[in-house]
């Protein structure tokens, strides 16, 4: 599920993307134990190499991530998610540069985790989408606060909402990406290269920090905000009920500060999770 070597001063870590689940207690663990590992490392790193072993089938990965809850499990959900998150806030905190390098399909909670590195680099063939909307879902784990925060509200909506599919190129210039090789040597090139000159503080942890569409109550915005509702039940032909509440969260969450960004999201994928039409019977947290 998790592997690690060392390359000289970096730590290369590879993740099974099937396995990134914010509802896994196994994933869980699992990543808590590398976490602690490097916390509690006395020999310092220069940088912390991430990559992703991604299949192939993305909606059939996805679709291992969709639940089955009840009302009653609303609050396992919640506290599980609230583990989770902060599990990628001890990742996208540590004092040593974390660089995702990605390749294939990167999607839903892969993409999402991508997102709490610092850096970020692919090929140019990768391919980027979050399509839980389309599941009756909501990102989660960061997957909307952390897009709307790097991307800016309006180019996140097509992202978050629609299911959208980004290239590497789209996705590096709505602020995602940071970097795009076109080779598996220049992408290697790239991780190596960049280890010292990455900033370790995320931009929602700046002490000045700025959304790059502006604020909400901006002249670009106040159409954009009064016409998406309308339009997302024009597409589906009436109510929408996992997009309207993915635009909810991605509004409410730029009106507070990021941990409660997370809280929003959270809220909103456990909603849509226990009313989703496509829930599986015999989940069980």
């Amino acid at each position: 599920m998790i592997t690690t070597h060392q390359t000289g001063a970096a730590l290369n870590v590879l993740l099974a993307a099937r396995a990134i689940n914010p509802l896994s207690r196994l994933f869980q663990r699992e990543l808590a134990a590398l976490l602690d590992r490097l916390e509690q490392r006395r020999t310092p790193l220069g940088a912390i190499i991430i990559s992703f072993d991604a299949e192939a089938s993305v909606n059939h990965h996805e679709r291992e991530h969709l639940m089955a809850l009840t009302p009653a499990q609303a609050g396992d959900c919640m506290q599980m998610l609230g583990t989770y998150n902060a599990l990628l806030r001890r990742l996208e905190t540590l004092d040593v540069a974390v660089v995702a390098v990605l390749s294939g399909d990167i999607s839903g909670h892969t993409f999402a985790f991508a997102l709490a590195c610092h850096h970020r680099i692919a090929l140019r063939q990768t391919r980027f989408s979050q399509p839980q909307a389309g599941q009756g879902l909501t990102p989660v784990a960061g997957g909307i606060a952390r897009t709307v925060r790097l991307a800016g509200l309006q180019a996140a909506l097509p992202l978050l909402l629609e299911g959208a599919t980004l290239s590497a190129d789209q996705a590096q210039r709505a602020g995602l990406l940071h970097a795009v090789a076109d080779s598996q040597t220049q992408l290697a090139t790239l991780a190596i290269n960049v280890q010292h000159s990455i900033r370790t503080v995320q931009p929602w942890d700046a002490k000045q920090a700025t959304l790059p569409s502006g604020v909400l109550d901006s002249a670009p915005l106040r159409p954009l905000l009064q016409t998406t509702p309308a339009m997302l039940r024009e597409r589906a032909g009436g109510p929408s009920p996992a997009a309207e509440a993915a635009l909810c969260a991605m509004v409410e969450g730029l009106l507070v500060d990021f941990e409660n960004a997370l809280l929003i999201e959270s809220r909103y994928f456990c909603q849509t999770a226990i009313t989703s039409p496509l829930r599986k019977s015999g989940f069980s947290l």
